[in-house]
C-alpha cells in the first residue's frame, strides 16, 4: 500500500468500528482484499525523491506512510469491537500489522507468514516485537532477525500468530456465518467475542501435529535467548549477533543430529545475507520490548509506546542508504546483491546505533489518532 491507500484504509476502519452494526470487522489476506505489506518500492521512491538527513516533518511522504500505518496498528489493537482477520495466502509486513494485533487470527493450510524486513535494510516493524515478546522462549527474536517463513498451521498456532485453524474450502462458509448469524453487540467486547468463538469453533480444524518449532525450541533458545539479555551480559548488539553466529556454527560443526545441523546451517546462511545495521536495530528493539512486556512496565509494554519507538526507527532507516539499496536488490533490479553500509557488524558505531533510538524532536514524532470508543 502507498501513502494514499494506507490513509484511505485507516479512515475506513475508523468509520466501520464506530458506526457499523455488525459485531466484528473482517479483514482478509492476499489475494482477496489487501496486499502482503506496504509498497516498499513507493516508499523507496519517496525517500530518493525527497532525501533527508535529519528527521523528516510529518507531511513528508515517507512519514505519512508510517504515521498512518502505525496509527492503524494501534487501532487494530484497541478496536472497540471484535477484530477478526482471515490470514490466508501471503502474510507479511504491514499485512501482519493489519491483523496480528486483533482478537482473532484465522490461518489456513495456505498461510505463508514472514517478517523479512532485515533483507531490505528496514527492520521487522508494525509492532511485531510486541507480539514476539509473548511467543515461547526466544522464538520472537529468531523470527524477527532471520525473516524465517512459517507455512505450517502447527507452527503458526504454536507461536500464537494464529488463534484458529480453518481449511481454505471452509472460509466462504465461515465468512457467511460470521456475518449473517445474528450477534448481540455488547459494550463489553469479551461478551461479543464469546458469541463469535462459538461460531469459529464449528469450523476449527482438529488434530494438529507437533509443531516443528516446538522441536527446535531448545536450539533456538540456546542460540538466541542470550542475545535478548545482551546488555546485562555486557555485550553490544553487534557482539551479541556475532555470538549467535558462533553458536550456530558450533552446532553445525559438532551436533550429530541431522535436524540440528540443518537448523544451524540454514539459520546461519540466512543471517549472513541480511543488513548489519538492520539486525543490530532489530536486536536492540526486540530485547527492549521483550523485557518491558515480560515485566509489564514501561512505555514499551504497551503497543502505543512500541509504535512511537518504531516510528523513529522506521523513518530513520528509510533515510539511510541501506533501505533504498535493499529494495533495489530485492524488488527493483532483483540481483539479490545489496551493498550494505556498514558492510559488517564490526563496523557499526555504537553512537550511530544509539542515535537510531533517540527520542524524536518535538512535532516530528508519531501522532496517535485513536478510534472512538463505543
Amino acid at each position: 500500500m502507498d501513502a494514499d491507500m494506507v490513509e484511505a484504509h485507516h479512515a475506513t476502519l475508523k468509520t466501520f468500528a464506530s458506526q457499523h452494526d455488525i459485531a466484528a470487522i473482517l479483514v482478509e489476506g492476499v489475494p482477496r482484499a489487501f496486499c502482503a505489506g506496504g509498497d516498499i518500492k513507493s516508499i523507496r521512491e519517496y525517500a530518493l525523491q525527497q532525501p533527508y538527513r535529519e528527521d523528516p516533518p510529518i507531511n513528508h511522504p515517507v512519514a505519512r506512510v508510517f504515521q498512518t500505518e502505525y496509527n492503524q496498528v494501534c487501532d487494530v489493537a484497541r478496536c472497540p469491537v471484535p477484530y477478526i482477520s482471515i490470514c490466508t495466502g501471503i502474510w507479511m509486513g504491514f499485512g501482519v500489522g493489519n491483523s496480528a494485533h486483533g482478537d482473532v487470527r484465522v490461518i489456513t493450510e495456505d498461510t505463508l507468514f514472514a517478517m523479512p524486513e532485515n533483507s531490505i535494510g528496514l527492520f521487522p516493524d508494525v509492532g511485531f516485537a510486541h507480539i514476539g515478546a509473548t511467543m515461547p522462549g526466544a522464538i520472537g527474536l529468531y523470527l524477527g532477525l532471520t525473516g524465517k517463513r512459517l507455512s505450517s498451521p502447527e507452527d503458526l498456532m504454536y507461536t500464537g500468530l494464529g488463534t484458529h485453524h480453518v481449511r481454505v474450502e471452509q472460509l466462504p462458509s465461515l465468512r457467511d456465518a460470521l456475518v449473517r448469524e445474528p450477534q448481540e453487540r455488547h459494550s463489553d467486547k469479551a461478551k461479543t467475542l464469546r458469541q463469535l468463538d462459538g461460531i469459529l469453533e464449528k469450523f476449527q480444524e482438529p488434530g494438529l501435529a507437533k509443531p516443528q518449532l516446538a522441536k527446535l525450541q531448545p536450539l533456538i533458545d540456546s542460540c538466541f535467548m542470550p542475545a535478548l539479555h545482551h546488555r546485562d551480559r555486557g555485550r553490544t548488539a553487534p557482539q551479541a549477533l556475532d555470538d549467535i553466529a558462533l553458536d550456530l556454527l558450533t552446532i553445525a560443526q559438532t551436533n550429530e543430529r541431522p535436524e540440528a545441523k540443518q537448523f544451524a546451517v540454514e539459520t546461519l546462511e540466512s543471517l549472513q545475507k541480511l543488513c548489519p545495521m538492520s539486525m543490530a536495530v532489530t536486536l536492540c528493539h526486540f530485547a527492549a520490548v521483550y523485557h518491558a512486556v515480560r515485566k509489564g512496565t514501561g512505555p514499551l509494554a504497551e503497543i502505543e509506546g512500541v509504535m512511537e519507538q518504531e516510528y523513529a526507527l522506521a523513518v530513520r532507516q528509510c533515510g539511510r542508504g541501506d533501505f533504498a539499496e535493499g529494495v533495489r536488490a530485492v524488488v527493483v533490479d532483483k540481483d539479490r546483491n545489496p551493498k550494505w553500509n556498514p558492510e559488517n557488524l564490526s563496523d557499526i558505531q555504537e553512537n550511530d546505533l544509539d542515535a537510531m533510538f533517540a527520542p524524536m524532536p518535538p512535532g516530528k514524532g508519531l501522532r496517535l489518532d485513536f478510534l472512538d470508543p463505543l
